[in-house]
């Protein structure tokens, strides 16, 4: 648009003179050649003096050259404005329109359907920004994380539960290779399979999901990371937790009863005079015998009840800093019967190692777990930390010398043991230990010899 007023610059005149205003003024110089040599010849013919009729050709010349300057610039004019409208629709600006003629009996097609155009054009962008401010509010209160990659793996847009889990700004995150974000195993993924992963800010059970899209011919993928351990585990802890409230109510109202009755006639048996017909002695003895049954049994059934309502009760951690190897040092003495022996890898035994939870509840897990083993028969125990990178994932292993996992399925079900002196409750109270602090448990078989392996890993060393 500006060249057009840069005279000076010869190929810039030659450009526009090759326009449609350049045709129309040379359409008109050789239009009105004829009229001009017929008109020149005419009067030329005349018994005029010379000059008159120089000033007659004259101003047949001035008026067929300026017929076509004012062609020309009137074409010249309309280029100018219908550029300036194109090169607004082309910037996004539809604020411009043509004007119609004032004088006009009848409107100007041409600026007519270029204004429809334009503001066709206005109404779709208007539509379009509106679809993608309610496509980014969707995405923007969506639990499930969102990812998208170009075709060099590259992340191009992340929604902010996708960035709370990598633990990143927005700005630090755009443009860096799933490589560099740990997220290249979950593109090459089964999508249809269920996933343990831990990443920075969260760790449970992921289903994935992708679809792939171009955008200007190439190839683009949305990653779908969705948390299924928290809602899975929410329905499956309350149906227990209904369950036990139940079991509760109906085993309490019996054994109140029940060690009552049996603590009256113990009582009685004892208050029998010396010189009452008394039964034999053998009957008494059996008689006492099955009343401390009962009363035993009614104690155990409490014991059992107190001990597993607290499956229903949620865990209310109450967080803190503290040092985790400290704890960790103290487990040796806590339960002597372990013969455990710590090892440190990536970290020395003696440094401190900040960690937000509570302190309380995960030594009940460590507890736990040590229990476990040494139910199973796998002592001496041995407790590995290993720690190489603060961004890396705090990984702890606890290995036992057992026979090893009968029955994976059934592991993590409450009340199901297949120890003697088992509760069936302590893996499951660990892993929802473990999981209140952004972390994971899971048994796995060792691959070094017998025994099992407790896998613990949390999201990332606090502090």
């Amino acid at each position: 648009m500006s060249a057009a007023n840069e005279p000076a610059k010869p190929w810039l005149a030659l450009a526009v003179d090759r326009g449609f205003a350049g045709r129309l003024r040379r359409a008109a110089l050789l239009g009105g050649a004829p009229a001009w040599a017929l008109a020149c010849l005419l009067v030329w013919q005349q018994p005029w003096l010379i000059y008159p009729k120089l000033l007659c050709i004259t101003l047949c010349s001035l008026g067929w050259l300026g017929t076509a300057a004012w062609l020309h610039a009137r074409a010249e004019h309309q280029r100018r404005l219908l550029g300036h409208v194109i090169e607004a629709m082309a910037s996004g600006d539809y604020n411009q329109r043509l004007r119609l003629q004032g004088g006009s009996a009848e409107p100007d097609a041409l600026a007519t359907q270029l204004n429809a155009l334009v503001d066709s054009l206005h109404q779709q962008r208007l539509q379009s920004l509106a679809a993608e401010r309610l496509a980014e509010n969707v995405l923007q209160t969506l639990d499930v994380a969102v990812f998208a990659f170009d075709a060099q793996e590259r992340l191009q847009l992340a929604n902010p539960s996708a960035l709370g889990l990598l633990r990143r700004a927005r700005e630090h995150a755009l443009g860096r290779s799933a490589a560099e974000l740990g997220l290249d195993e979950l593109l090459r993924a089964d999508p249809e399979a269920l996933r343990e992963q831990v990443f920075p800010g969260a760790a449970g059970l992921w289903r994935l999901r992708q679809h792939r899209y171009e955008v200007e011919g190439q190839a683009r993928r949305l990653l779908f990371v969705s948390d299924l351990k928290q809602v899975l585990r929410s329905e499956e802890l309350q149906a227990w937790q209904r369950l036990l409230r139940v079991l509760s109510h109906e085993v309490n109202n019996s054994l109140a009863p029940i060690a009552s009755l049996s603590d009256t006639l113990r009582r009685r048996l004892d208050a029998l005079s010396p010189g009452a017909h008394l039964p034999p002695d053998d009957w008494r003895a059996e008689q006492a015998e099955a009343l401390g049954l009962i009363e035993e049994r009614a104690r155990h059934l409490a014991d059992f009840v107190r001990r597993h309502a607290q499956l229903a009760r949620p865990l209310e951690p109450r967080m803190q800093r503290f040092d985790l190897l400290a704890l960790l040092r103290r487990l040796p003495a806590l339960l002597p019967q372990a013969q455990l022996t710590l090892e440190f890898d990536g970290i020395s035994p003696d440094a401190a190692l900040d960690f937000y939870g509570d302190p309380g509840l995960m030594e009940q897990l460590f507890i736990n777990l040590l229990k476990n083993g040494i139910e199973a028969g796998g002592a001496p125990l041995l407790l590995r930390l290993k720690l190489r990178l603060q961004a890396e994932p705090l990984q702890i292993s606890l290995l036992d010398r057992g026979c090893g996992l009968a029955n994976p399925a059934n592991l993590f079900v409450p009340y199901y043991t297949t120890k003697a002196q088992g509760s069936g409750i302590g893996l499951v109270l660990a892993r929802q230990i473990a999981e209140c602090h952004q972390g994971s448990l899971q048994l796995l078989p060792r691959s070094d010899g017998p025994g099992c392996q407790a896998l613990l890993r949390f999201a990332r060393p606090q502090g």
